[in-house]
């Protein structure tokens, strides 16, 4: 049983990084006018049956739940120590949680038993820090980074350790240089992305490492910290770090560039590329931006607010994404959900009376998120949790309150036909 005492941090964020959504292309069809070509659906934008939605992976504070996808019904998986903080989404493979905690641990649980498994410490930390990814668990192996800056595989099922690599030039475990985006498994190799130095002028770099030894391939100096979650697909790296690079894997040359004053984590589907950006020379709003990705040209935009680089989810021939209409406190969001067409950029709905704390996570024609349900009851109590969402509509279909305060992790969904979470999840791309 896991009994350290736990300190509080204030980074509980989401450190991203990114990975294909394990959402299939269930999309209506809709014709060039945003219509819907087959009207007998009901007048659907987006397919999909949400009964194979069996239960979403949450946590309030120091403790991770199961909530039912259908009712929003919770229950305890396992209550770690006081004060202990999470970094999500969290991962699952064959009725195991795992998460990553802020005592620089990976940890493992039980569903069926809601029990606790293992853990691993990265390497020789055990106390509150910052800077742990969330773990990415692919082919029995989980991948993480820890708060000194170094990176380990551990086996899935014991937790034991396979090796580790350190971002300290000089091979240091234990001085604290900087922090890591969560590593990305594509192919035989583990991406790893370091932050610039937070005591030293050591800029971003890009590691990349052999997926079986842990031993560098390859270190690439990057022109800015990533500022979003990379793509990888088709040998192509699509790399958010201020602007956006479209990089060639085997070279590491850049083939083209779209110019930003900041961009998020981008969405590839088919010849068309949706990113939150915000526009070059500017600093205070957001676009949301469609390119083609063959020919570069901007095929539409829409401003989204507040300068919030939320990550935009391409379902079909929908987009998924937030409004931010900011707020008056610092760090603090005020997103209002919506949908777009893919083809045009024009509004299938927006959520005015929903505030939403991450972005979009969907499956199987539910949207799940964390927010305010503003007009829920005429007195505002207990409008504000988990919640689902009817992805068609925007309409919110249930909300949990236990989830009301307190710190909270991105919901991961797990369904008969698979593990869904935002379109950074995760952290292999075929």
């Amino acid at each position: 049983m896991k009994n350290t005492f736990l300190s509080r941090t204030v980074f509980w964020g989401i450190v991203l990084v990114f990975v294909a959504s394990c959402t299939k292309d269930d999309g209506v069809e809709l014709n060039e006018n945003g219509e819907v070509i087959h009207p007998e659906k009901g007048g659907q934008i987006v397919s999909g049956d949400p009964e194979l939605n069996n239960f979403i992976i949450a946590a309030k504070d120091e403790t991770i739940y199961t909530v039912d996808a259908q009712t929003g019904e919770e229950t305890v998986i396992y209550a770690f120590p006081d004060l202990t903080d999470f970094v999500g989404p969290s991962d699952y493979n064959n009725g195991t949680i795992y998460v990553t905690s802020d005592d620089n641990s990976i940890n493992a649980l039980s569903v069926a038993d809601r029990r606790f498994l293992w853990d691993r410490y990265m390497l020789e930390f055990n106390f509150g820090s910052m800077g742990e990814t969330r773990p990415i668990c692919i082919d029995g192996v989980c991948y993480a980074s820890g708060g000194s800056g170094v990176v380990v595989a551990v086996d899935e099922a014991t937790g034991n350790l396979k090796w580790y690599y350190t971002t300290d030039p000089n091979g240091k475990l234990d001085y604290v240089l900087n922090v890591n985006k969560p590593p990305i498994v594509y192919g035989d190799k583990v991406y790893v992305f370091s932050n610039k130095g937070y005591y030293s002028n050591l800029p971003a770099y890009l590691h990349i490492l052999d997926k079986e030894t842990g031993g560098l391939i390859q270190k690439q100096k990057l022109p800015y910290e990533p500022s979003g979650v990379p793509v990888f697909m088709e040998n192509t790296m699509y790399l958010p770090a201020k602007n956006l690079y479209v990089i060639d894997l085997d070279t590491l040359n850049t083939l083209w560039m779209f110019e930003a004053n900041g961009v998020g984590t981008p969405f590839v589907s088919g010849d068309k590329l949706v990113v939150s950006a915000i526009p070059y020379g500017q600093s205070i709003g957001s676009v949301l931006y469609c390119l083609d990705k063959n020919t570069k040209s901007t095929l539409w935009e829409v401003e989204t607010g507040a300068n919030s680089l939320w990550a935009p989810l391409i379902v079909g021939n929908v987009v998924f994404s937030n409004y931010d209409k900011g707020t008056n406190f610092p760090s603090a969001t005020n997103a209002k959900p919506f949908a777009l067409d893919l083809r045009n950029g024009e509004e299938l709905w927006k959520n005015e009376d929903v505030s939403v704390d991450f972005s979009p996570v969907y499956a199987n024609g539910i949207l799940f998120t964390h927010g305010h349900d503003i007009l829920r009851n005429k007195n505002d109590e207990d409008s504000v949790g988990l919640l689902a969402m009817d992805a068609n509509t925007g309409e919110t279909l249930w909300l949990n309150p236990l989830f009301k305060y307190g710190s909270h992790i991105v919901p991961l969904v797990v369904a008969d036909n698979g593990v869904f979470g935002p379109s950074y999840y995760r952290g292999k791309q075929n």
